[in-house]
C-alpha cells in the first residue's frame, strides 16, 4: 500500500511492442521456456537469473541430453547473453525481491526456480517492478488465479498479477477429466501418476529433508511421493470435492510421464463412445492441448510434446458399462513449457501490463 513504482527502463524501438519477460531460474523448466519463447516475435526475454555460473548456463542451453542442441548458436560474454541478435543480461540473484525488475523494463517474471513459493515470496517479484508473475509449479496458497489452458473461464484479469499454471501432471489429468465430465459427467475418479524422476532427488541415497521416501537413488527404485493434482482437480471440478484422489509414483526413466485415470461416469458408455469423445476433443476443443493416438507407443515417443496429453487410444478399458480406465502420456517439460507460454502469449495480446 502506498508504494509508488519508479518509471521503467526505456524500450528500444525494436521491442516496443513485445511482451518483456524475465526468467528467474533457468534449469530444466526455465531452459524450455526459453526454447519455446525463442521463436516469437511478439515476446522478448530481456533478463534471465540464476545462481550458476553463466559458462555452465550458455552450456546447458547448448546441449540438452532430452531435448538436444539448441537451434541456433547462442554466447555468453561479459554477464550477458547473447542470443537472436539480442544481448540478454544474466544476473545471478537467490530470492524473489533481490532484482529491480524496473530497469529492466520487464513486464512479466516466469518464477522458474522449481520452489513452491508462498504468495509473500511472489509479491516480491511485482514489488520489484513486474507487473505479473507466472509460476511453474503449483502455489503453497492463494494465488490470484491458477490458469488451465482449455479450463479457464474468462480473460486474465488486471487483477491477476499472480498467476500459477499448476504441474504437467494436474494439467493431463484435469484435461482428461474436462473431456469426460463434459461428455458423459464425472462422479468420482482416482489417478496413478507413473512419473519421470525429478530435480528433488538423487542418483544415490541422500538424505532429503522433503520425504524420506526422496532419499533413495532415483534411478534404482519406484518412488512414491505426494501429488498437488489430489488437491488441484476438486478446485476445477467442485463437484469431485471427496470423490478424487490419487498417487504418484516416480520411475526410473529421465523424461516422459504418464497419467493412469479411473473414472466413475453417470452413464452407460463403451470403449468406441470413450476414444470418439477423445478424437473429437483433440481435433477441435482440445486441439493443441490433447493428441490422440491409436499406434502402440512407448514414453520415448512422446518425447518433445508440445501437448499436455497425448490420449493412447489403445488403453482404453471399460468395466460394467459405467467404470473406465484411461491413459495420457505428456512431457512434463515439452507440454508444460508450451502451456507457459501459451499464457505468456495471451499477456502480450492483451498488452501485458496489468498496471
Amino acid at each position: 500500500m502506498g508504494f509508488e513504482r519508479p518509471a521503467k527502463a526505456a524500450r528500444s524501438q525494436g521491442d516496443a511492442m513485445a511482451l518483456r519477460v524475465a526468467i528467474f531460474g533457468f534449469g530444466k523448466v526455465g531452459r524450455n521456456v526459453f526454447r519455446v519463447l525463442y521463436r516469437r516475435d511478439d515476446v522478448r526475454v530481456v533478463a534471465i537469473n540464476d545462481i550458476a555460473d553463466a559458462k555452465s548456463i550458455e552450456y546447458l542451453l547448448r546441449f540438452d541430453s532430452l531435448h538436444g542442441q539448441f537451434e541456433e548458436p547462442v554466447h555468453v560474454q561479459d554477464g550477458f547473453l547473447y542470443a537472436k541478435g539480442q544481448k540478454i543480461p544474466i544476473i545471478d540473484q537467490r530470492d524473489p525481491g533481490e532484482v529491480p525488475w524496473y530497469d529492466y523494463g520487464v513486464d512479466v517474471v516466469v518464477d522458474a526456480t522449481g520452489r513452491y513459493r508462498s504468495r509473500e515470496e511472489l509479491q516480491k517479484h511485482v514489488d520489484g517492478g513486474a507487473d505479473r508473475v507466472i509460476m511453474t509449479t503449483p502455489p503453497r496458497d492463494d494465488v490470484d488465479k491458477i490458469y488451465f489452458q482449455g479450463l479457464a473461464k474468462g480473460p486474465i484479469a488486471r487483477e491477476h498479477r499472480i498467476i500459477s499454471c499448476g504441474s504437467s501432471t494436474s494439467n493431463c489429468t484435469a484435461l482428461m477429466l474436462k473431456v469426460l465430465d463434459d461428455a458423459f459427467g464425472v462422479q468420482s475418479a482416482h489417478f496413478t501418476s507413473v512419473h519421470a524422476y525429478t530435480t528433488e532427488q538423487n542418483l544415490i541415497d541422500v538424505p532429503s529433508s522433503i520425504d524420506l521416501r526422496l532419499s533413495r537413488a532415483a534411478v534404482e527404485n519406484i518412488v512414491p511421493v505426494q501429488s498437488w493434482t489430489e488437491r488441484a482437480i476438486p478446485l476445477l471440478f467442485p463437484h469431485l470435492e471427496g470423490k478424487f484422489s490419487g498417487c504418484k509414483l516416480n520411475v526410473p526413466v529421465p523424461d516422459v510421464s504418464c497419467v493412469d485415470l479411473t473414472v466413475a461416469l453417470g452413464t452407460q458408455v463403451g470403449k468406441v463412445d470413450v476414444n470418439e469423445v477423445f478424437r473429437s476433443a483433440s481435433n477441435s476443443t482440445m486441439k493443441g492441448l490433447i493428441e490422440y493416438t491409436e499406434q502402440p507407443i512407448v514414453s520415448s515417443d512422446v518425447a518433445g510434446s508440445p501437448s499436455s496429453c497425448t490420449f493412447d487410444s489403445l488403453q482404453t478399458m471399460v468395466v460394467d458399462g459405467s467404470m473406465i480406465k484411461i491413459l495420457g502420456w505428456y512431457d512434463q517439460g515439452g507440454g508444460h513449457a508450451h502451456r507457459i507460454v501459451d499464457l505468456i502469449g495471451q499477456l502480450a495480446e492483451r498488452g501485458g501490463s496489468a498496471a
